[in-house]
């Protein structure tokens, strides 16, 4: 039994009892009912208001005081929202808070690790991608932009015969774009020992006219 003291709310936890003395199929019958309350969402509830307190004990003295400061924390506290403490945490990690410079800092940092990142000779090509994508990832929570080339997108759509396009359509291309180039980008930055030769014929394909490059880096 847990009481969430910030909600005055009650979780209780109905165990199964076991008998010291148990056949091997009653124990069988004990571990399936326990498996299934253990999926039982009072039980992931108790354990996602765990959770709140076990994030900021882990939170730095800095990163603490941040986050208690931020106006969105009266509420997560309240609710013991450790997904939104999660996010809230991240966010702070990412842009530094109001500290602009520290913001310009970890822009320029996000930058020089995407562009330095390459395979490495005996790395899995799943494991760079998801390496990859997490870079990526952190260059989108600041705001950094790779290839949105509104130009770009608007030559899309005209190919495609929208000359007029509406906000959205041309929002939609231009999103595009700049996957298509971060596909571009991981092609290039991946071993070149064992995959030269797929490149080659990949650029030769659109010299020739054809573009063979992947549109996602998912697919790449």
């Amino acid at each position: 039994m847990k009481m969430c003291l910030k909600q005055g709310k009650m979780i209780r936890t109905p165990y199964p009892e076991l008998a010291s003395k148990h056949t091997a199929h009653k124990k069988r019958i004990w571990d399936f009912k326990l498996t299934k309350i253990m999926k039982n969402k009072c039980i992931l509830e108790g354990k996602l208001r765990n959770l709140f307190a076990v994030l900021m004990s882990l939170c730095d003295s800095k990163t603490k005081h941040q986050v208690e400061s931020s106006p969105k924390f009266n509420d997560l506290e309240k609710t013991l929202d450790s997904m939104g403490l999660l996010a809230l945490i991240e966010k702070l990690v990412y842009t530094g808070g109001a500290n602009n410079i520290h913001m310009r800092h970890n822009k320029a940092m996000a930058i020089m690790k995407l562009m330095t990142l390459y395979q490495e000779k005996f790395q899995d090509i799943q494991e760079f991608r998801d390496q990859y994508l997490a870079k990526q990832k952190v260059c989108n929570e600041l705001g950094i932009n790779f290839g949105r080339c509104e130009g770009d997108a608007k030559a899309m759509l005209t190919k495609q015969g929208i000359t007029e396009p509406t906000t959205a359509q041309l929002k939609k291309a231009t999103n595009k774009v700049e996957e298509e180039l971060n596909a571009s980008i991981f092609m290039y930055k991946t071993d070149r020992s064992r995959y030269a030769k797929i490149i080659e014929q990949k650029e030769n394909d659109v010299l020739e006219g054809r573009d063979m490059f992947a549109k996602t880096v998912a697919d790449a």
